[in-house]
């Protein structure tokens, strides 16, 4: 099908893109910065940004099967003034609204329209079960995202079948609450929220763009649509679980007051307590492939497959002169031929896909196409650092394995081997080996123990998930 997206390069949003490209769905991105977005989509999604009323829109809408609406401000962790309301506001209804107001000037509007709204519709219901067909609070979040599914509901009025996705609390280790949360984790000190007795309605990220993609093929889905895991559980027991899986040796609140002080009227998003069950997908056999809140925080924590061990190649090495000191070995089995896997693996325009926002991933010079001896130059940024990475392709066999080496950069080696094989007809197992040595002796070794180590299982680990939505896996689907 052919589907646009609003909102792809959100936390949610980019992972849908990559999910629905893995079904063979061609995408388009309605995107506020095509060179940002370049970097972040990768290659294969057609980029709109000229946009700037519902005519202008109408004509893509023409040629479009699904529009997928995950636009919006985030909501959570940032105190709620004024103008922040605003935001929200014009991001959510304001944007929704001009979707449906283009879907009605349509001569040939799209079939399906999924749009985005949120679990806080139901307010503060606190810990008793609740449907789809329970209803909506009264407060601030509650009327925002009632107006919000009322501008997309206006779509089927031109025939369109509209799916109101009432997403949970999203799981993913680089974004939302699990990456505001995992820091003071990660340092020794954890903490719940309030008293910790709220139901969180969690659900994984995985589920969600399999949620998304499910309510596109089943007919009978419309209407409120809850993406939550079927089991909620207390903010107390998130945090216990978090903590058991990272290095938290303490788990203290953060009390209702504090909150208050610091987000405002935010502080309901927090806090609010919610059960919706997910009853709709339930009843029309969406299977999840994360119902227990353990495995989806330990699937972002620590990531399967993923090994970083001494390294023990011999002195000697036909591709670089030096011992290095590590190496770093993950291999993921994929749904796709090895052709189409290496096609992936190898073009620089998917480097931005397959790499964690916050390193500010950012291509400053590549050749037309790759072969040995090539060079491509890329920026990243660690906090407000800019770090210049250069690199060249020492060996290339093209549809087999290419190897790339660091030729300006941070580490002291880096030398990275990329292997494709087939395993059947329609399946491949692609497979990373990263030699490399990290500088300043004695201090660096340390950095390593205490930081890099961590910091390249979570690159890898991202990467790891990104490559299995874009070029399929294994579900319970």
């Amino acid at each position: 099908m052919k589907i646009l997206m609003v909102g792809a390069t959100g936390f949610i949003g980019k992972a849908t893109v990559a999910f629905l490209q893995g079904k063979n769905h061609e995408v388009s991105a309605w995107v506020r910065n095509t060179d940002k977005a370049i970097d972040m989509l990768g290659d294969g999604v057609r980029l709109i940004s000229s946009v700037k009323n519902p005519r202008d829109l109408k004509q893509y809408l023409e040629e479009t099967d699904v529009v997928i609406n995950l636009a919006g401000r985030p909501l959570a962790g940032v105190r709620w003034t004024d103008k922040r309301k605003l935001e929200f506001y014009e991001s959510r209804v304001v944007v929704t609204n001009l979707i449906s107001e283009s879907i009605a000037m349509c001569e040939n509007p799209p079939k399906i329209f999924i749009s985005a709204s949120a679990v806080g519709v139901y307010g503060n219901s606190g810990a008793a079960a609740i449907d789809e067909e329970s209803a909506v609070g009264q407060d601030y979040l509650s009327q925002l995202s009632v107006e919000w599914e009322m501008a997309a509901n206006r779509a089927t009025e031109s025939g369109v079948r509209v799916c109101n996705i009432r997403i949970g609390v999203v799981l993913g280790r680089e974004g939302g609450m699990l990456q505001q949360l995992i820091q003071s984790f990660d340092f020794g000190v954890g903490s719940y929220l309030g008293d910790g007795k709220q139901k969180v309605p969690w659900i994984h990220l995985i589920d969600v763009v399999r949620a998304i993609n499910f309510c596109i093929d089943n007919e009978e889905l419309n209407g409120p649509v809850n993406l939550t895991a079927p089991h909620a559980t207390s903010g107390k027991e998130f945090a216990k679980n978090l903590a058991s899986l990272t290095n938290a040796f303490i788990v203290i609140p953060m009390p209702k007051f504090v909150l208050k002080l610091i987000f405002g009227e935010g502080e309901v998003v927090l806090t609010n307590s919610q059960n919706p069950l997910p009853a709709k997908l339930l009843e029309s056999g969406f299977r999840f492939e994360y119902d227990v809140l353990r495995s989806a925080l330990e699937a972002e924590i620590h990531p399967e497959k993923i090994v970083v061990s001494k390294a023990g190649l011999p002195a000697e090495s036909p591709v670089h002169s030096s011992k290095p000191q590590y190496e770093l070995k993950t291999s993921v089995s994929l749904k796709c031929d090895h052709e189409k896997a290496f096609n992936f693996f190898s073009s620089p325009l998917n480097l931005g896909l397959t790499t964690p926002s916050w390193l500010n991933f950012k291509i400053t010079d590549m050749p037309l196409s790759v072969s040995k001896d090539c060079e491509i130059a890329y920026e990243i940024r660690l906090w407000f650092f800019p770090i210049k990475w250069r690199t060249k392709i020492l060996e290339w066999n093209p549809h087999e394995s290419f190897i790339d080496m660091q030729k300006e950069g941070p580490y002291r080696l880096w030398v990275h081997s990329h292997f494709v094989e087939s395993t059947s007809r329609n399946t491949s197992l692609m497979t990373d080996i990263v030699r490399y040595s990290v500088p300043g002796g004695f201090l660096g070794r340390l950095a390593h123990y205490l930081f890099i180590k961590k910091s390249l299982t979570r690159i890898f680990g991202y990467r790891r998930n990104m490559i299995r939505m874009r070029l399929g896996f294994v579900t319970s689907d």
